[in-house]
């Protein structure tokens, strides 16, 4: 595979390194919160940062990832400025939000934590999608993962001398502080008057509303169904409930989380590079199978070893925590195949059937907790999660080969306007 991925491939390893890394932090903070401060303090941090994720992916609009697949390069940074903008703009009203809402008594300290943290982490995402733009995949891998690894000794910290809940607040102080000395050490990127402009900026955002129109929803439902899903177990369950399903989703998805990015990054770099479907075509089918065996190797392997890693770190989530991560482990082998191909449909311009298959993933994600969490608990919600969301991968999956094979004989119009 790492062959018929061209020059990328030796950056591969750097980015899944870095990638690791970032979730092996997010388990050492399961292990660490939950030793020191309780399952509970561990719920309220995983809401925090549920939050966060959510926000900082929902501020840029998208305008990010439509510079990403920008053909013109004017285009693409103008988009960028843009984007940065709107991280700005909307993050501040987050952020005004539930300052408002926490000042009122109608917030909890983890609503708080998390909302202060979506401006730094939606600036680094988008620092990340530049990076992407011009291939360098570690950099980007890097960016993503930097917030996470400060966490870790910010709760060791702030556990052991302000209380069990003081942790949450990690979440907005590490996103602030590696943005700030990320930012002090790069200056101010010089942008030119024919990129900033008002004017430019605008008809930047006219040519790739179409876009932004269907991607964005479809973002935000994926995201939604990844970490809202936990929010609403949080609120029906409360927070124990709440950390053990954020926790068993991590288990379960973690070789998608360190592999798919990266392949989904040199992918989409070599299909934008060469431009045409059938180069597209021939890659993704030579990849394909490749990929396929590897995601159902490695988690096989994952469901055997799981029961002894829980019982040695994350006990204090109890049998319910192996119960669920084991069911969602299938789920998670087939999301491997599918995540690093999901930019295809827009890459095609497909964006509408990529809403359809987002606003389905959403339905499973909270129809299942609304569902399980009378009947059995996390292990329920996973159970129903697990089974509902396949048969949408399947369809992706379909899909994505779909937009490779349709009229490979003619100009790519999805391609003409991005």
């Amino acid at each position: 595979m790492q062959r018929l991925l061209g020059p990328l491939r030796r950056w591969l390893g750097a980015a899944v390194a870095w990638t690791m890394a970032q979730h092996l932090a997010y388990f050492g903070s399961a292990w660490l919160v939950s030793a020191l401060a309780g399952a509970a303090a561990f719920g309220e941090f995983g809401q925090a940062l549920a939050l966060a994720l959510i926000g900082s992916l929902a501020v840029s609009w998208r305008l990010d990832y439509a510079a990403q697949l920008a053909r013109r390069e004017g285009l693409a940074q103008a988009l960028f400025v843009l984007a940065e903008r709107l991280c700005w703009g909307m993050g501040a009203l987050v952020a005004v939000s539930v300052v408002l809402a926490w000042a009122l008594g109608k917030a909890p300290a983890w609503l708080l934590a998390g909302g202060l943290a979506v401006t730094p982490l939606a600036l680094l995402l988008a620092m990340a999608a530049r990076q992407v733009r011009v291939g360098n995949v570690v950099k980007a891998a890097a960016l993503r993962a930097l917030p996470a690894l400060l966490m870790l000794p910010l709760q060791a910290l702030l556990a052991g001398g302000r209380g069990p809940d003081a942790v949450v607040w990690s979440v907005p102080l590490a996103a602030w502080l590696v943005w700030g000395g990320l930012r002090a050490r790069a200056g101010a990127a010089p942008v030119g008057p024919g990129v900033a402009g008002f004017r430019r900026l605008r008809r930047a955002a006219g040519v790739r509303w179409h876009f932004v129109r269907a991607e964005w929803p479809s973002l935000m439902l994926n995201t939604a169904a990844n970490h809202g899903q936990v929010l609403l177990v949080g609120a029906l369950a409360g927070d124990v409930a709440a950390g053990a399903m954020a926790l068993a989703l991590r288990l379960a998805m973690l070789p998608t989380s360190l592999f798919a990015p990266a392949l989904a990054d040199a992918l989409r770099a070599r299909v934008v590079a060469g431009r045409t479907r059938g180069a597209a075509r021939a890659l993704v089918a030579r990849v394909l199978p490749g990929m396929a065996g590897a995601s159902v190797a490695v988690h096989a392997l994952a469901w055997v070893v799981l029961p002894v890693l829980c019982a040695w770190f994350f006990a204090p989530q109890g049998r319910e925590l192996v119960q669920a991560a084991r069911l969602l482990l299938w789920l998670g082998a087939l999301r491997l195949l599918i995540s690093p191909l999901a930019f295809l449909l827009a890459w095609r311009g497909w964006v509408g059937l990529n809403l359809l298959g987002q606003s389905l993933l959403f339905a499973a994600a909270l129809g299942a907790a609304w569902w399980g969490v009378p009947r059995g608990g996390v292990p329920a919600v996973a159970g129903g999660y697990a089974l509902a969301a396949a048969g949408v991968y399947l369809g992706y999956l379909w899909a994505s080969w779909r937009a490779l094979q349709a009229g490979l004989q003619g100009d790519n119009r999805g391609l003409s306007s991005i």
